[in-house]
């Protein structure tokens, strides 16, 4: 078991890892957009620290199908005096989202957008508040962030009284601190002399995900959580086993012992924790052998499917909501890539059965509208940001119905099916790959005067929690299945032919719709009446 660290190592190794991540975020905007990079202000602390959070915030929109006038415009507020008219920064933002269709960096691909944009923000916010107080933190959030004061509060960004990284305590310490002292000293004693016990506590904390062991002052609290679980675990067999045979005093140490590891446990969650950013929030919820491999999984993924260098295929970025502020000339074109034209024919022969497989690391569903009332009602879809999305059982979360709530008018005129192959190694990988996402880009396409497709619409449906967890849990059972748990054996089963191109528009349109047969369980109105879970 290695010795316990002290205190001051965790501020060090916190601040040390924010460093060289901001740092290489920052030289990646400077490669993938120097324009956007030129402006990034030097009055909002860091340059390194805001240019990396100017790039995970912009990363974070297209995830979001924000408007890109929007997003444009928040970068030209975000650089203050060395702003520029926001028509410019459109560009400069469509150019940034395409080049992050196919991400470099780990902490680009499409699950951790969301972690990483609201973690960079947060320790923006508490690295300036250091130097300049939180009431300027809050005027530079609304005026320079684009962020009003709602978005603050639901946030945290905001003093806290809570610990902060210098009230960081090991397990031993905390001990220390709330005993007489010889508890500590027992339990260094049960770690040292209990035959074993030190190597099976190692490999209790090891059984993480790589992502998690990578992070230094995240490891040191994930360690000393599983040094804490599994002593007070010891502790409450031994108080139980012992009955009224243990001694007085070593019945008091135990359940002294026992009730000083549950506090500590519960400072840890209910304290220490929440007052860290939501990216090493992310991070510490990889700290089960679950988690470790699901993350395994996606990495043999990425490795093969994204890797940097390849093309991925391409998407638009524009929406119709985009035209209004943008000059005719300014305009993009409506058509839709050719392997989209391909999707929207093949799956246009089939009664609300939509695409779906990912663009680069990002969920995507692709789903054909005829004119009239199914279009009208695409374009309606998602602007309240009512989104009703259900299955039939927790066995099946990989076939999904997504439409209206039932009390919407069109409630009946956009039902939505996109199913995952249980059974094929790539597609659960991607249910995994939207399980932990949490989003999918949603385009709608819609066949033109000419014959063309055009992209009617494009939006972001966000899963709910309780979706996601089913999502991941399944695709994690198929894909144990499939490579007996071993996640290094998930390599060959997705592994194009010698001969085969990456994700290309020839095998998107070969995917042909699968269970239009069983439809008919859909056919009660937008879900069934039993067994929905959402």
């Amino acid at each position: 078991m290695a010795a316990p660290q002290t205190s001051g190592r965790f501020p060090h190794l916190r601040r040390k890892w924010f460093e060289d991540t901001t740092e290489s975020l920052a030289i990646l905007l400077e490669q993938l957009s120097p324009d956007i990079a030129s402006v990034i202000p030097d009055d909002l602390g860091p340059y390194d620290l805001v240019a990396a959070t100017a790039l995970a915030r912009t990363a974070q929109a297209d995830m979001e199908r924000q408007e890109i006038a929007f997003v444009a415009g928040d970068l030209v507020r975000l650089a203050g005096q060395r702003g520029v008219r926001a028509p410019e920064r459109v560009g400069e933002v469509e150019g940034l989202w395409l080049a992050l269709r196919r991400p470099t960096e780990r902490l680009l691909h499409s699950w951790w957008r969301e972690p990483l944009g609201e973690g960079l923000l947060a320790h923006w916010a508490e690295t300036r508040a250091e130097a300049v107080g939180w009431p300027r933190v809050h005027q530079d959030l609304r005026e320079r962030w684009s962020i009003d004061s709602d978005g603050i509060w639901r946030r945290g960004l905001v003093s806290s009284d809570g610990p902060g990284e210098d009230d960081w305590h090991g397990y031993f310490a905390y001990v220390e601190a709330h005993t007489h002292g010889q508890e500590a000293e027992f339990a260094r004693i049960l770690v040292t002399r209990w035959d074993g016990l030190a190597e099976e506590i190692d490999a209790y904390a090891s059984e993480c995900a790589a992502e998690l062991a990578a992070v230094p002052h995240l490891m040191l609290v994930h360690r000393e959580r599983a040094l804490a679980d599994a002593l007070t675990t010891v502790v409450e067999g031994n108080l139980e086993s012992g009955d009224d045979s243990l001694p007085p005093d070593l019945r008091a140490n135990l359940e002294s012992l026992r009730d000083t590891g549950l506090a500590y446990l519960r400072w840890l969650k209910d304290e220490f924790i929440p007052g860290l950013t939501p990216l090493e929030r992310a991070h510490l919820a990889l700290d089960s052998p679950e988690a470790a491999r699901c993350e395994a999984y996606l990495r043999k993924y990425t490795e093969i499917w994204c890797a940097p260098g390849d093309p991925a295929l391409p998407t638009p970025v524009f929406t119709e909501e985009d035209y209004t502020p943008l000059k005719q000339a300014e305009r993009p074109r409506e058509a839709v890539p050719k392997w989209m034209s391909m999707v929207a024919k093949v799956f246009s022969e089939e009664t609300q059965i939509g695409w779906t497989g990912t663009v680069g690391s990002q969920p995507w569903w692709l789903y054909t509208v005829e004119g009239g009332l199914e279009s009208a009602a695409a374009r309606r879809f998602k602007h309240d940001g009512q989104v009703r999305i259900g299955h039939r059982t927790s066995d099946d979360p990989h076939d999904v119905v997504v439409g209206f709530p039932p009390t919407d008018p069109d409630a009946h005129n956009l039902i939505m099916r996109f199913r995952y192959d249980e059974n094929d190694p790539h597609e659960m990988c991607e249910l995994l790959v939207l399980a932990r996402a949490g989003r999918a880009q949603l385009g709608f396409l819609v066949r033109g005067a000419g014959g063309e497709y055009r992209m009617l619409r494009m939006v972001s449906v966000a899963l709910p929690p309780a979706l996601r967890d089913s999502m991941r849990m399944k695709a994690l059972r198929q894909l144990d299945a499939m490579t007996d748990g071993d996640a290094s054996g998930y390599a060959a089963l997705i592994a194009p032919e010698p001969d085969d191109p990456a994700p290309s528009a020839a095998g998107a349109s070969e995917q042909r719709p699968e269970g239009a047969e069983d439809l008919a369980l859909f056919s009660d109105g937008l879900f069934p009446r039993e067994g929905t879970l959402f």
